[in-house]
């Protein structure tokens, strides 16, 4: 049985760009007409009873002329070609649901992809998104090249394959909407569907490593912040006072700065410029007054940066450029502010140009790095002993990875760091390493579905107490967090107020007097509030899930 899908009017559409195979094959199935007679086109019997004669003839009266036929109309708009009414993928000959099949089939190499895959009935458009969250794929609000456009409106709802993203707008192909049985291209407001994540082409472009804010504390416990809003970098300083930092054309909306301590006390500052430029600036150790920003990584920047300094105290910063190709500079000794030539990391052009790279040192001084490729995978590596080399990318796990969401790195003072990321479909894992440098131990799987555009925040406080903050992608943050030596995750209360959102990231920062979080409010500035808690344990259960080790659930 073959799946119908409704037919639209709108006010335009295109002719342009239809490789559909069927397009213009076959022909409708027709309202049948009732057969004619001689002087008219009733059949015997009608107005009348059946069978009754025809009214005599008039003479004088000529005969009226026989009127036309109406014109022939499809009875539905489905098309009949070559003995089925059919496609091969068990959708309707010229319907969206048919057309939307052939791309995911073609463009996004779903060469499986028919009315039930997976093992689900995919049947009407109404249905697809039901479909594919039973199969666990992503249904959400935020759109994708290559994602499928899905509406309930209608009898039988309406899907379409998007093809381009703009600033709050995606365009669209679809056939069976604005012309029965054809093609047209539209560009509508993003609400106007729902997104059927099956495997993009693409992210949306506005879809980056920001966040609310970001946070570090000096040399005398004093926290300081920063934040860009509306191309302006904000900085505020532990007495209260704010400084907002200006460059030529201003800052990146979708880069957030990265703050840093380094050996001497000074506060480094590293944010993107909307050049594309990561610019450096440091405080002295006398001063709290930031120098003139200095370009640090010269060509385009489409992610945060990520600072950090080693145990030798060099301080080391690293970005992803707009071909993929990840960097990294740093400056030779701990009094300098020199930088290093560039050392490109990794294959060149392999890194999400979506996400960004997060670094930490550990309790012995070795900085370690985690970054996810373009193809999901999740590598970690850390710099030797003398701080001279790097130990070479390495796969965390075999699972496959959120190109749109940044990994979370932490020190621990018992010598672990631990690691927080985000699955493509929205599974949030966090694990660690052993108490020295080596490999990673078991992950954790946290109950929920988390954003995969959003990116996960870890610190652990100077009680040895791990804190995560992530956001669910009903848009709502959360913060858990576990004591030192402990395996209960105790969910935290007393968060700020944000609106929901599924691309927003919050922020976790360790102080001397516990741990802050961050997140945008309502007025589009960060806000910063100690959470309560913990507010008691969540309850683990255990199981294998996926990546090849035993997990922890927790609920």
């Amino acid at each position: 049985m073959v799946s119908l899908a409704c037919l639209v009017p709108v006010s335009s559409y295109a002719d342009v760009g239809d490789d559909y195979p069927y397009a213009g094959l076959g022909k409708c199935p027709l309202v049948p007409l009732p057969p004619k007679t001689p002087g008219g086109h009733h059949a015997p019997g009608t107005p009348g009873k059946p069978g009754a004669p025809a009214g005599p003839h008039r003479p004088g009266r000529p005969d009226k002329p026989d009127t036309p036929p109406p014109p022939r109309q499809c009875a539905k708009h489905i098309w009949f070609y070559n003995g089925s009414y059919g496609d091969p993928w068990g959708f309707a000959l010229r319907n969206c649901t048919s057309f939307v099949a052939w791309r995911l089939r073609t463009t996004n190499g779903l060469g499986d992809f028919e009315n039930h895959f997976g093992g689900v009935h995919w049947g009407n458009a109404g249905h697809w998104d039901e479909a594919a969250a039973e199969l666990g794929y992503l249904v959400d609000d935020v759109p994708a090249v290559g994602a499928v456009a899905q509406t309930d409106a209608g009898r039988v709802g309406h899907v379409a394959w998007v093809s381009a993203v703009g600033d709050g707008t995606v365009t669209v192909e679809e056939y069976n909407y604005g012309v029965a049985g054809g093609y047209g291209v539209r560009t509508v407001p993003t609400s106007s569907f729902r997104y059927v994540h099956l495997d993009d082409v693409a992210p949306a472009p506005y879809l980056g490593s920001t966040r609310a804010g970001v946070a570090t504390t000096d040399a005398h416990d004093g926290s300081w912040s920063a934040r860009t809003a509306n191309g302006t970098l904000v900085v505020r300083r532990p007495s209260g006072h704010t400084t907002r930092v200006r460059t030529p054309g201003g800052w990146s909306a979708h880069a957030a700065p990265s703050l840093v301590t380094d050996a001497q006390g000074r506060v480094w500052l590293a944010a993107v410029s909307a050049r594309g430029r990561v610019l450096t600036m440091h405080t002295s150790v006398a001063s709290t007054a930031f120098t003139h920003p200095r370009s640090a990584l010269a060509g385009s920047a489409t992610s945060s940066p990520a600072l950090a300094v080693d145990g030798q105290g060099r301080l080391r910063v690293l970005a992803i450029g707009p071909s993929g190709t990840l960097l990294e500079r740093h400056t030779p000794g701990a009094r300098s502010d020199r930088w290093s030539k560039p050392h490109r990391m990794g294959r060149p052009g392999s890194w999400s140009t979506h996400a960004a790279p997060a670094a930490t040192p550990d309790a012995a001084g070795h900085v370690w790095v985690a970054a996810v490729t373009r193809g999901g995978t999740l590598q970690s590596q850390h710099t030797t002993h003398d701080g001279r080399r790097w130990t070479g990318f390495r796969l965390v796990d075999h699972m496959t990875w959120s190109i749109t969401s940044t990994p979370a790195l932490a020190d621990a003072p018992d010598g672990r760091v631990w690691l927080a990321s985000v699955a493509r479909r929205g599974d949030l894992v966090v694990r660690h390493t052993g108490s020295g440098v080596g490999r990673w131990e078991r992950g954790h799987w946290l109950a929920g579905q988390w954003s995969p555009y959003s990116s996960p925040s870890l610190t652990v406080d100077r009680s040895g107490r791990t804190w995560l903050a992530a956001v669910a992608t009903d848009g709502r943050s959360a913060v858990i967090s576990t004591p030192a030596g402990a395996q209960r995750w105790h969910r935290s209360r007393g968060l700020p107020q944000a609106p929901p959102s599924e691309t927003s990231s919050p922020t976790l920062t360790s102080t001397v007097g516990g741990v802050l979080v961050g997140v945008t409010n309502r007025r589009g500035r960060a806000e910063w509030r100690r959470p309560w808690g913990p507010s008691g344990p969540l309850p683990a259960t255990h199981g294998p899930r996926g990546g090849g080790f035993s997990v922890s659930r927790f609920l």
